[in-house]
């Protein structure tokens, strides 16, 4: 999500002349960059350092001393106004290199103040976390731009788990997961808003000459699937299926590229994301019942649909929950979430298994059982970064 902030342009006149008393506008400090958005990301994959600095809105006539502070409690409205869950990075495990930026004399950007994250212990695993910092005080009582004093350091954990391995022979696969204990399951024949998410690599895709096509990735084939492939759009196309709403994607996608992979029905609207960004979207008022314990063809399944259109590829962190998420929950929550999270009915994190046997990680009893042997592919990284 992008906040946006409203620099006043008059209090850059000055940029080039330097700061006057005499000026009739007030110049001002912010921390730099601001001016697109105050929410800076960095991804953590060990420790890890970044620069951050502040700016003025002229050239400083002397040395100017920026005080910095990091505001725990800005955490809770930043929270709000995003739609995010993020917690505050603990303590413990940073050090910054200053709490002071410094604008020497004839400039207007401070020398630069480095966050290190170098104690990884004290994050959990799949938390988000969020450094508040904010100018609080200059040292020559200079005016401090409102919309741009906080800066929001974000920090997504890049995790390495395992992948689920279709086993896949040319563009078909060879293996997959069913689960029985969905099939006829009254809880789920109606559910009547539901988000169905995974992430999918795909090594080949079906010829073109091949009708009609399908890779199944998840879901009930007639009911509610995400797949990619039909004789009405190109195998390289993904698309929502089922109960009337068919809906493909606008893009054409890449093998051996990791996609997180979600469709999101509210009863009114069906939208289709990857990677946290909309592919598409239709009107699903009046359609039929999202019903994924019909017991036709096997049943809801993973990589599998009709008892033949699989899949050449790897799958991890595929969740089913009965609640609309939100583009920002979509982009933010790619590789874990908790499983105890409202509204979540299902979550195979596809990390291990117990011989043939995914559990259900939220307890709920829906456990995959692999079709044979599962094959893993090691040190798979979430998210990605490219």
């Amino acid at each position: 999500m992008k906040y946006k902030s409203i620099l006043l342009c008059a209090a850059f006149v000055a940029i080039l002349a330097g700061c006057k008393k005499s000026l009739q506008y007030e110049d001002v400090v912010y921390f730099t960059g601001n001016e697109e958005s105050p929410v800076t990301g960095m991804y953590l994959d060990g420790p890890t350092t970044m620069g951050f600095s502040v700016s003025s809105s002229c050239r400083m006539q002397e040395d100017v001393t920026v005080s910095l502070a990091v505001d725990e409690a800005a955490i809770d409205s930043f929270n709000e106004a995003g739609g995010t869950s993020y917690q505050v990075l603990p303590a413990s495990s940073y050090t910054l290199s200053s709490r002071e930026a410094l604008i020497r004399e004839g400039t207007s950007v401070s020398v630069p103040v480095y966050l290190e994250i170098n104690a990884l212990d004290d994050l959990e695993e799949g938390v988000l976390y969020c450094l508040p910092v904010k100018i609080s005080s200059t040292s020559n009582d200079m005016g401090i731009l409102s919309s741009s004093r906080y800066k929001y350091i974000t920090i997504n954990q890049i995790l390495t788990t395992k992948a689920f391995s279709t086993d896949g022979y040319g563009y078909s696969g060879t293996n997959w997961f069913t689960v029985p204990s969905m099939v006829l399951n009254d809880n789920l024949r109606d559910l009547g808003v539901c988000t169905m998410e995974i992430r999918v690599l795909i090594n080949e895709f079906y010829p073109e000459t091949h009708n009609p096509g399908i890779a199944s990735v998840i879901g009930q084939e007639e009911r509610f699937l995400i797949r990619f492939g039909d004789i009405s759009c190109d195998n390289s196309q993904l698309q929502v299926a089922g109960r009337g709403a068919s809906l493909t994607s606008k893009s054409h996608f890449s093998t051996g590229r990791w996609y997180h992979v979600a469709a999101v029905d509210n009863g009114k609207t069906l939208t289709l994301y990857v990677d946290g960004e909309v592919e598409g979207q239709i009107s699903s008022a009046g359609k039929s019942a999202i019903d994924l314990g019909w017991d036709w063809e096997g049943g809801f399944a993973i990589c599998n649909s009709c008892n033949g259109r699989t899949m050449n590829g790897y799958i991890s962190e595929a969740r089913i929950w009965q609640r609309e998420l939100s583009a920002v929950e979509l982009k933010n929550n790619q590789c874990y979430v908790d499983p105890s999270s409202e509204g979540l009915i299902a979550y195979w994190r596809f990390n291990g298994a117990d011989a043939n046997v995914v559990h259900d990680e939220t307890g709920h009893g829906y456990d995959a059982v692999a079709a044979r042997s599962i094959s893993w592919k090691s040190d798979v990284k979430c998210p990605n970064v490219e």
